[in-house]
């Protein structure tokens, strides 16, 4: 139930929201990041891709995205609640703090750490 309700947001956040604050996009206005906030803390990361990108390329986009907006947003790290696939695009879900980390599992990240290690394979 969670996945369908988590599918019908997303095509409901694609559809409505503006596309902005990611790189050029040269398809049109369905292409690039998108970020919201969301209740209990939660933001909703959304990378599409421009191009016929493979996952592992829209993986590692959304992936660095998401640690430059915990940076951004005065955060040390972030953690994966929920990700969902689609062709060319990827959304996740993720929780942001500071300092202490919960559990540590590995859906968890260091930001500053995800962002260096990406650094080159991004472009």
């Amino acid at each position: 139930m969670k996945r369908i309700f988590l599918a019908a947001a997303l095509l409901a956040t694609t559809a409505c929201s503006s596309m902005g604050s990611g790189p050029a996009a040269p398809s049109g206005p369905l292409s690039g990041y998108t970020e919201e906030a969301m209740s209990g803390g939660r933001y909703r990361i959304v990378y599409t891709s421009p191009t016929d990108a493979s996952a592992k390329v829209v993986g590692e986009r959304t992936l660095a995205r998401a640690a430059q907006a915990t940076l951004d947003k005065g955060n040390e790290w972030f953690e994966i609640a929920s990700k969902i696939d689609g062709k060319n695009m990827q959304t996740l879900v993720i929780v942001m703090g500071k300092g202490e980390t919960l559990a540590g599992g590995p859906k968890q990240y260091d930001a500053k750490q995800t962002l260096a290690s990406l650094k080159g394979r991004i472009g």
